[in-house]
């Protein structure tokens, strides 16, 4: 993990005042070497204002027990980012399976629900993911973002929510109202009409399929006008499952704002 110039020129103003009230926790290596558990800032601040020891703790821990040591005092100290500390959750439950989310959870001291949700902003888009880590979209409002199943609009709505700086209850709303965002609608009447589109996309592309199965099932068969004619029915069908899916999108796009329209 790497430390900003800040994170250790905070701890080391702090120490070259009040001295080191807290001992750093180590382990013995195999090598004769010590490893630091917990308290590598305050080593590099120590180490900055030229100290030659420092007190701390010898501690004999696996891997285990030693990660659980770093990642409890990283977190109660807020010095891993939102996402370090969600890469943290995830290589402990999945990566070394050394607990499940509850075990975990009851470690932290928090619920299971904090870490799993912190864990799934790792599975948001990456220009999400560079907003939480500069601080420009809070954590909470980015994991509103789960219900949407389409990363472009996870996109769009994270640079409206930091543009409008959009509080919890108007991501909510906007999500639940407008089927732009959010097929699973709670507007029932817009829901349905979403779903027409949808259906009519399936309709095309299973007739689609059926025509390209024919297209296979006749070739090496030298009849030119046949296979010239399901080559371009296979085109018009594309073509019209694009057209459909460009109109759901505007109208999903508009929908929303022609409502708002009507109701006042």
């Amino acid at each position: 993990m790497s430390y900003s110039y800040t994170d250790i020129r905070d701890i080391l103003i702090s120490i070259k005042i009040d001295g080191l009230l807290q001992p750093i926790i180590v382990r013995p290596k195999d090598n004769g070497l010590f490893e630091i558990v917990a308290g590598c800032r305050r080593y590099l601040s120590c180490k900055s204002l030229g100290w030659k020891k420092i007190p701390c703790h010898i501690m004999h821990l696996n891997d285990r027990q030693a990660y659980e040591i770093s990642l409890i005092e990283n977190v109660n100290r807020n010095s891993i980012t939102p996402l370090e500390e969600a890469a943290a959750f995830k290589n402990y439950v999945y990566d070394n399976g050394w607990g499940s989310i509850r075990e975990l959870a009851n470690k932290m001291g928090t619920s299971p629900s904090y870490i799993s949700k912190r864990i799934a902003l790792l599975d948001l888009p990456a220009d999400i993911q560079d907003k939480i880590e500069k601080m420009i979209l809070h954590p909470s409002s980015a994991e509103e973002l789960f219900q949407i199943k389409n990363h472009e609009k996870q996109s769009e709505l994270a640079n409206l929510i930091s543009k409008r700086h959009l509080s919890i209850k108007q991501i909510r709303r906007k999500i639940n109202e407008d089927p732009y965002y959010c097929e699973n609608s709670e507007n029932i009447d817009v829901r349905s009409e979403l779903q027409s589109f949808n259906k009519t996309v399936v309709a095309l592309r299973i007739a689609l399929n059926r025509i390209s199965d024919i297209i296979e099932e006749d070739e090496g068969k030298d009849n030119l006008l046949i296979s010239e004619m399901l080559s371009y029915n296979a085109r018009v069908l594309r073509d019209q499952i694009d057209y459909v899916l460009r109109t759901k999108k505007k109208y999903a796009k508009n929908v929303f704002k022609y409502r708002l329209m009507t109701k006042n």
